[in-house]
């Protein structure tokens, strides 16, 4: 009791005073009083500590995990689960032992708390991948796709090339093809007219043929002409009147149209004749088409006009008739001094 009360009156007087050696056993008794608080300390700081170092692990864990999403090599992560190695409290041999009833609590040493030794070793982060500037590389990494694209390009120009060729070929082939058409065509309607002109060459087609159509044309003028002349003779009478023989003009219109269907007559029989001589083909279809057939037909069509002139002319013969005869009566009444 006496060295607690020496020791407490030399702290107060701020002296530094030297304690005196204890017994074995009273230094055992105030060893133990210190250990507790010491490990009480050293709970309090490690326990920020470990909340420190488990929010560390907790945010390497989680950037691992994002690099392993991007495609990485996957390490093994720690286990959150699994508390970390507390350190060991460590006891600092240089503070002093007071032997007093109110025991103070020594501090731990700042160097050996605010480093603590821990067996777990943190995850490395992995380095992206540098851009390398090689020129050996780039073109390794360009020339593939250079590559393809020169294939692709002489592929299309090779294709192209083909097509044209393709097109050039085929338009030569139809140029030719519409040549040899043309001249088939050609030799098609040289052969049609030699063998019209070789029908035409034999005796009767091509003697009577063309005679036949230029009477007939010539004969339908006439009847034009004559006709009319007959049709005012028998109304107006004759414009240039003739005392010595007035009946004359009459007989000669007469004459004419007894000519005309005489020549009627003689026209229908050459065309009769004509179309009755021709020898007939058994395919119906040949002979319209070839060329005597169109002719022959053409001919024969001209039968039915010939009929309608001599129909017309055998009118105008009675129409001067009844004229003739109205006149003749005229002038004989007047010869016997009668008035009409």
């Amino acid at each position: 009791m006496a060295s607690k009360h020496q020791a407490q009156a030399a702290s107060a007087r701020g002296r530094n005073t030297v304690s005196k050696p204890l017994s074995s056993s009273a230094t055992a008794s105030s060893r133990a009083k210190q250990a507790v608080p010491l490990q009480r300390a050293q709970s309090t700081n490690s326990t920020p500590f470990a909340k420190s170092s488990a929010n560390a692990n907790t945010t390497k864990i989680s950037s691992l995990s994002r690099t392993a999403s991007a495609g990485a090599n996957v390490r093994p992560k720690p286990n959150p689960s699994k508390p970390l190695d507390k350190p060991s409290p460590v006891v600092n041999a240089n503070v002093p032992v007071v032997q007093t009833d109110n025991v103070p609590v020594a501090k731990p040493d700042a160097s050996s708390s605010s480093k603590p030794t821990s067996t777990s070793t943190p995850p490395i982060e992995e380095e992206t991948p540098t851009r390398t500037s090689d020129p050996l590389q780039v073109a390794a990494q360009a020339y593939p796709w250079m590559y393809m694209t020169s294939t692709l390009e002489a592929c299309f120009a090779s294709s192209e090339q083909v097509a044209k060729n393709d097109l050039e070929t085929r338009a030569k082939q139809i140029s030719e093809e519409e040549s040899e058409l043309s001249d088939q065509r050609t030799r098609l309607e040289a052969e049609r007219a030699i063998d019209f002109y070789d029908e035409l060459a034999t005796d009767t087609f091509a003697r009577d043929a063309p005679l036949i159509m230029k009477t007939y044309h010539s004969h339908g003028d006439a009847c034009t002409r004559l006709e009319a002349e007959a049709l005012n003779l028998a109304v107006r009478g004759s414009a240039v009147p003739d005392d010595d023989a007035p009946l004359q003009v009459y007989a000669d219109m007469l004459d004419s149209l007894e000519e005309l269907q005489a020549e009627a007559s003689d026209l229908e029989s050459s065309i009769l004749k004509l179309t009755s001589s021709t020898p007939a083909n058994d395919d119906a279809a040949t002979e319209s088409s070839s060329a005597r057939g169109q002719i022959i037909s053409v001919i024969a069509a001209c039968l039915p006009v010939l009929h309608a002139r001599i129909a017309n002319l055998t009118m105008a013969q009675d129409l001067i008739d009844s004229a003739q005869e109205n006149l003749s009566i005229s002038l004989r009444m007047e010869s016997l001094g009668l008035d009409v």
